[in-house]
């Protein structure tokens, strides 16, 4: 229902805005006596923004809104110019650029700009956790998180990513959900796989789902969840769905279904049982959630994804502060547990992010 009810909550008063800004807009090239055309070719051009923005996380809405929020913010700059140059004095070029819109579009195009750039261009993020579960050396770890494969990324960039990856010698891979979306077509879903399960690793490459993976936001998917499942296992990655699996003596993995499949997830506690609790445990789950059961149920090093480190800014921020997630970006330990929460590697409706960056990201677990 939110995705019904979220445009007419958000469209209203942007909408009304947008009215007001395109009155203003024609004044500067009619007169004052032609009200009626200049009313209705205002409301003309609000619809006509509404329905480009509709698709709430759309790049249009995205783009609809960063102006209006540019513009409301010029609006109170605008008031602070006529108290410092008075009324009388407050026009000429300033009332031009305010009332066009220029400042806000050039805002708008400088912010895109970055998040285009931002979006591309993807860091390797280092980590490394220290555990006196591992007797000697380190236990190196990639992690590839929320590529939405074909939204930002095409099979030849996959490739060069991987290349990145191969060359820092992981001894494990890991894929923490949202490898693919709704937008990903069945051949582009094979080559992706394909070029994953390329990356040359001792204990092997393994996989849990994300929200994303299953196309469940999607009428008529090119491919099933058992489709794409049985094409990881064929190309030889492993898929845990609430499973644990004992990769040596002193190292576990537990991967999770995500939290949106209800009727299959189990507990952690559940999960763990029968697992050494002198083995260093690494818990797979697609989003940063229950971070307190996990640290309890002796989970050393729980790895994670889903939140694009707020790939609009700033919108990760507020979802910690007010609770939408538990943990936003980045490392955090609580006792002998850790969490890494990647930003992904590529993001999500569109190819701009403003928010975070975009990362692959290597983990060294260590002896200590």
């Amino acid at each position: 229902m939110m995705f019904y009810f979220s445009p007419l909550v958000i469209y209203i008063p942007v909408g009304i805005y947008l009215f007001h800004f395109f009155r203003r807009f024609l004044k500067l090239f009619v007169s004052e006596d032609q009200k009626l055309p200049t009313n209705l070719s205002s409301v003309l051009f609000a619809v006509l923004c509404a329905v480009a923005g509709w698709r709430v996380y759309g790049l249009g809405a995205v783009i609809i809104l960063h102006f209006t929020v540019i513009m409301i913010f010029l609006e109170g700059v605008n008031q602070i110019v006529k108290r410092v140059l008075g009324t009388e004095r407050r026009g000429g070029f300033w009332k031009i650029v305010f009332e066009s819109g220029l400042v806000g579009i050039l805002i708008v195009s400088i912010v895109f700009s970055y998040g285009y750039f931002n979006m591309h261009h993807i860091r390797e993020t280092k980590y490394s956790v220290r555990s006196s579960k591992i007797p000697s050396g380190k236990i190196r770890i990639a992690q590839i998180s929320d590529l939405h494969m074909g939204t930002t990324m095409d099979v030849d960039a996959l490739k060069d990513n991987c290349d990145r990856i191969q060359k820092q010698q992981p001894d494990m891979f890991v894929l923490t959900g949202d490898i693919f979306d709704e937008r990903t077509g069945r051949s582009l879903m094979e080559e992706a796989v394909q070029v994953l399960a390329g990356v040359s690793c001792q204990y092997g490459i393994y996989y849990v789902w994300g929200n994303h993976d299953t196309n469940r936001y999607r009428y008529e998917p090119e491919y099933t969840m058992d489709e794409l499942r049985q094409t990881l296992i064929k190309n030889g990655i492993h898929v845990l769905e609430d499973e644990a699996v004992q990769v040596t003596e002193q190292f576990a993995i537990v991967g999770r279904y995500d939290v949106s499949n209800v009727t299959k997830r189990k507990s952690i506690q559940e999960l763990v049982q029968g697992i050494d609790p002198s083995c260093f445990l690494l818990l797979l789950d697609h989003r940063p959630v229950e971070l307190k059961e996990n640290a309890g149920a002796g989970v050393d090093l729980q790895m994670s994804g889903h939140t694009h480190a707020g790939q609009i800014w700033p919108t990760g921020q507020l979802g910690e502060i007010i609770g939408v997630t538990e943990k936003n970006y980045g490392m955090e330990r609580i006792g002998n547990f850790h969490i890494i929460v990647s930003s992904g590697i590529a993001g999500w409706g569109y190819g701009i992010r403003t928010g975070g960056h975009s990362e692959f990201v290597i983990a060294d677990v260590e002896a200590g």
